[in-house]
């Protein structure tokens, strides 16, 4: 398994647009990819605290885990996402923050 997670610094005044935006968006992809057992879990998640505050900005944290590391390319070369990204990158006021790796130990599903 591998699990990526990203910070996003949304614009306070675009934060209605971005979450709509993701919905329809970003989470078919998830659930398509959930189906073909590519994606083993996925969250977005409004951050109420974090050690990088952006002013203006509302910060979100993308959690991905994927069933292998093959997920993680097919996901980031899928143009559904490309078409989202692009769209996306306009509502963030602040570079984002990436990270991922093999996951070492989860618990749950």
């Amino acid at each position: 398994m591998e699990t990526v997670a990203i910070v996003l610094s949304v614009g306070n005044d675009k934060i209605d647009d971005f979450e709509a935006g993701f919905r329809a968006q970003e989470l078919p992809i998830w659930e398509d990819f959930r189906e073909r057992g590519v994606l083993v879990r996925a969250s977005l998640n409004r951050l109420d605290f974090t050690s990088h505050d952006v002013a203006d900005a509302t910060q979100y944290l993308v959690v991905v885990t994927f069933a292998g590391s093959e997920g993680h390319h097919l996901h980031d070369h899928d143009p559904r996402f490309d078409a989202w990204n692009r769209q996306a990158d306009a509502y963030q006021v602040a570079e984002p923050l990436a990270f991922g790796g093999e996951t070492v130990l989860a618990v749950g599903g």
